[in-house]
């Protein structure tokens, strides 16, 4: 696992350790010390790698969503600083375009955003940490999407703002052809 940028000094583009030979393809989604590596580990582990960032990630759990249709979306979704969630985002299958908000109202760069592919064959994945919004449109049916979690059962706690905020003004490449009715009804910013 390797850096490959870092996003409003919060977030980080990886790249995930992968390798193919003769049976197909294997990437390691997470390991310690490949956390470790990127300065993603526990703050003691850090330090002794000459790594710190200032960010933590142990993963607590791992859900796997199914998108059966091109243009399913999902978000803007995150979580406040004051009840951080961490989230390390990657896709097993398919292509789809993930996007990253600052959320932070403080930062410099709040209401900004960035996008990227992510996908089996280029093997990135997204640090998203409290304060960072994300959200993410399947380019190909049958797109698998992994996250892993650094809390378990946080259902009901994230917050979601609505993708068509004019002041944050996503520009998504495809339709919307699936989104669930939270999503859809997300509140606007005041």
């Amino acid at each position: 696992m390797e850096v490959v940028k870092k996003v409003f000094d919060a977030a980080m583009v990886l790249r995930l350790s992968s390798r193919r030979d003769n049976r197909g393809r294997m990437t390691i989604a997470c390991s310690e010390e490949e956390l470790e590596n990127v300065g993603l580990a526990a703050p003691g582990t850090q330090a002794e790698a000459g790594t710190d960032t200032g960010f933590t990630f142990t993963p607590r759990e791992t859900r796997t969503y199914w998108m059966e249709r091109r243009g399913t979306f999902f978000g803007i979704h995150y979580r406040e600083e004051a009840d951080p969630l961490a989230k390390l985002v990657s896709v097993a299958s398919g292509r789809g375009m993930d996007f990253l908000v600052d959320l932070r109202p403080e930062s410099p760069t709040y209401l900004a955003w960035e996008s990227l592919e992510l996908s089996a064959e280029n093997a990135l994945a997204v640090y998203v940490p409290a304060g960072i919004g994300h959200a993410f449109i399947s380019l190909e049916d049958n797109t698998v999407q992994v996250f892993l979690l650094d809390a378990c059962g946080v259902n009901g706690r994230s917050k979601q703002l609505n993708y068509k905020e004019p002041r944050i003004g996503l520009k998504l490449p495809i339709e919307v052809t699936e989104i669930s009715d939270y999503d859809a009804a997300a509140p606007y910013l005041s």
